[in-house]
């Protein structure tokens, strides 16, 4: 059992784990997003991510507004952090990610 004080700052340290990555933002077009608004490197190539960007990189879509890429680069930090430290699916990563984009 963790005391409570030990958790937030755990998750202090989680935040600033994910808000200072080092990953590179890269813009790309639409057609090269096959329609995403934000690609990263730990995602499952496939059929829903037929590309993924390089390790170390985070591609957003081009078309959106400035605040709105800083929105998707964050979503795709967390989900990103939480797929390799805390092994989860892409899914339940990015339900997360979506609930704390609209805090």
């Amino acid at each position: 059992r963790v005391c409570a004080s030990c958790r937030v700052q755990e998750m202090k340290n989680e935040r600033t784990a994910f808000t200072e990555s080092k990953d590179t933002v890269v813009e790309k077009s639409d057609s090269e997003m096959h329609g995403h608004l934000g690609l990263h490197d730990g995602l499952p190539q496939g059929k829903e991510f037929p590309v993924v960007p390089p390790d170390g990189q985070i591609w957003v879509n081009s078309k959106l507004s400035k605040t709105r890429k800083k929105q998707v680069v964050k979503h795709e930090r967390l989900e990103n952090y939480l797929m390799r430290t805390r092994h989860m699916s892409y899914k339940k990563a990015h339900a997360i990610a979506e609930k704390w984009e609209k805090r």
